[in-house]
Parts: structure tokens; C-alpha cells; sequence
């Protein structure tokens, strides 16, 4: 049984027989559009996430000072 490593790009999903064709390939203007892109995409889900634990966060301080607040008026 013999192993070996693949060098496969998730850009294109080519195989690259040596790490310095890999490398190369990592520095072509299709590969760093590829990956700004990528990077843009993980941006925005994060931006997203955030925004949504954001605004459960305010559901939860509205519903915490309506509790203060009658808490005060039983008083």
C-alpha cells in the first residue's frame, strides 16, 4: 500500500503534481479573486450572525426592562 498527498486546489479543484506548482497557481489573478471572494462570502455570514445575535440581545434588554419596570410598580 502506498501513500501519498494530493495537492488539489478548492479554487479550481486541479491537481498539482509539485507544491511550488501549487504555490504558483496560489499567486494567478483567478486563484485571488477566487479567494477574495471566498473571504467577502465569510465576511458577510459573520456580519449576518452578528447582526442576528444583535438584535435577540435587544429583544432580551426590552423584555428584562418591562420586568424592572413592573417590578417597580408592585412596589
Amino acid at each position: 500500500m502506498e501513500l501519498s498527498c494530493q495537492l488539489i486546489c478548492p479554487c479550481n479543484q486541479k491537481l498539482y503534481k509539485t507544491a511550488s506548482t501549487l504555490k504558483a497557481h496560489k499567486l494567478t489573478q483567478a486563484h485571488l479573486l477566487w479567494e477574495s471572494s471566498k473571504d467577502e462570502k465569510e465576511h458577510l455570514i459573520k456580519i449576518n450572525r452578528l447582526e442576528n445575535e444583535v438584535g435577540h440581545l435587544r429583544r432580551l434588554n426590552i423584555i428584562l426592562m418591562e420586568r424592572i419596570t413592573s417590578l417597580e410598580l408592585c412596589k
